[in-house]
C-alpha cells in the first residue's frame, strides 16, 4: 500500500462558512480507497457521489474518488495540508495495525 499525501494545492479561496479562514482545494498523489477510508475512520461515505466526508470540530474535509480533497475551515495552508496528510497517516497506522 502506498502512503497518501497532499501532492499539490490547486485553489485557496476564503471560507464561506468563516471568511476569516480558508478553503483549500487540494490533490493527492493518488486516489484513496473511499470505502476503506470511510470505514477506518468512521466516516460518512456516498458511493453515488464518490466523497467521504471527515469532519474534527468545526474543520471538514472531503475525500474524492478522484484523488481531489477539500478542507475549509483552516487557518492557513500548512494547517490544511497537515490536516489531511495526518488523517491519511492515521488511516495507514490502522491499515498496518488490521493487517499484523
Amino acid at each position: 500500500m502506498s502512503m497518501k499525501f497532499v501532492e499539490r494545492i490547486e485553489q485557496v479561496l476564503p471560507c464561506l462558512v468563516d471568511p476569516w479562514k480558508l478553503r483549500i482545494i487540494a490533490h493527492l498523489n493518488s486516489p484513496p480507497d473511499l470505502k476503506e477510508l470511510a470505514q477506518t475512520l468512521d466516516a460518512r461515505y456516498s458511493e453515488s457521489l464518490g466523497v467521504v466526508l471527515v469532519r474534527l470540530g468545526k474543520r471538514e474535509v472531503n475525500f474524492f474518488a478522484s484523488g481531489k480533497v477539500t478542507i475549509r475551515e483552516v487557518n492557513d495552508i500548512e494547517e490544511g495540508k497537515k490536516l489531511v496528510n495526518s488523517i491519511l497517516a492515521m488511516v495507514a497506522q490502522k491499515q498496518l495495525l488490521k493487517e499484523q
